[in-house]
Formats: C-alpha cells, sequence, structure tokens
C-alpha cells in the first residue's frame, strides 16, 4: 500500500512537472509567434522553411539540437559558479540561459517540425510524448478542479469580506473596471 501510494504521488508529481514545463513550452511558442508577427520575420521564415525542406532529416535534427546542445553545458557551468560562491553571476547566468532555452528551444522546434516528423523515431517519440501529456492532464484533472473550487470558495469569501467593509465594495469595483478597460473590454453596466 505504501509502495504504491508512493509510486502516486512521484507519478503525480512527475504529471505537474511535465504539464508545467508543456504550458510553459506552449506560452513561449505563442509568444514566438506574435513575435514574429511584429518583426519582418515572413521572409525569414520562408527562407529558413525552403532551407529546411532541401536539408535532409537527420542534419534538421541537429539544427534543432544545436540550442540545447550548447545551453546545457553552460547551465552546468553556471551551476558550478554557484557552488564557487559566485552565487549572484551564476544565478543571472543560469536564468538567462534558461529563459533562452525555454525561448528559442520552441521556436526552433516549430519551424523544424514539418521535417522532424519524416523520421519515423521522432515521430513514435512525439507520439508518446503527447500521449504522456494526455495522461498527465487526466491525472491532474481532479486537482485541478478541486484548486478552482477552491479558488471560487476563497473569492466568495472575499466578496462578503468586502460587503462588510464599506467603501471596500466600490474600491473593487473601481479596480474591476480599470482591469476590464485595459484588457479593452467594455465596462459592466451598473446595477439599478
Amino acid at each position: 500500500m505504501k509502495r504504491l501510494r508512493a509510486r502516486r504521488t512521484a507519478l503525480l508529481t512527475l504529471a505537474v512537472i511535465f504539464l508545467a514545463v508543456a504550458s510553459v513550452w506552449d506560452a513561449f511558442v505563442a509568444i514566438g509567434r506574435t513575435l514574429a508577427g511584429f518583426l519582418p520575420w515572413d521572409r525569414f521564415k520562408q527562407a529558413f522553411a525552403a532551407l529546411i525542406d532541401r536539408l535532409p532529416a537527420p542534419l534538421v535534427l541537429l539544427i534543432f539540437l544545436v540550442p540545447f546542445l550548447i545551453i546545457e553545458p553552460l547551465q552546468v557551468v553556471a551551476t558550478v559558479a554557484i557552488a564557487m560562491g559566485y552565487v549572484v553571476s551564476g544565478a543571472i547566468a543560469w536564468i538567462v540561459l534558461k529563459i533562452l532555452a525555454v525561448g528559442l528551444i520552441p521556436a526552433i522546434f516549430d519551424l523544424t517540425q514539418h521535417k522532424l516528423m519524416t523520421m519515423p523515431w521522432f515521430v513514435r517519440a512525439y507520439d508518446k510524448v503527447v500521449a504522456f501529456h494526455h495522461y498527465a492532464d487526466q491525472i491532474i484533472a481532479p486537482y485541478k478542479e478541486a484548486a478552482a473550487a477552491l479558488l471560487r470558495q476563497w473569492r466568495l469569501r472575499a466578496a462578503a469580506a468586502t460587503r462588510r467593509i464599506p467603501g471596500a465594495a466600490q474600491l473593487a469595483a473601481r479596480f474591476a473596471a480599470r482591469r476590464r478597460a485595459a484588457n479593452g473590454r467594455p465596462p459592466v453596466a451598473g446595477r439599478g
């Protein structure tokens, strides 16, 4: 019984980490696409896609792995710098490298995915990652629902508490109206 509980806890932890990394990955792909819309990347993307189409798949895999092969050893160097007492500079280097890795690798994958999917072993590995993503979603779903219910409960308690404090409701309404306006949404019609 204890082994099953430990195994389930380990699997749940792995699923949470996996989904967190996957959501960060998706966010950086979306940010990369948004930035590509602002920059004149259309010609670059077309030229890069044409280059990718001409190259053999193993070479495209190498292009996909180069940032990883450069950044990961440098992260080890940054970790060693932290261990040797260069905490601030090592931490800054580690954070910059991590942001670079999480930002660059998804963008390159997005540009090379069509060619990488021509390799059968890569398709199998990708399918396994996607299957684990769905499995992790299923494992985490009850916890997400419980967290959402808890958050709703906290919001109701906060709303009840603000109703008891004079002026807090008006302050909260002004804050919500400013937030709605900042997000480009129309103001909520006043209540009678």
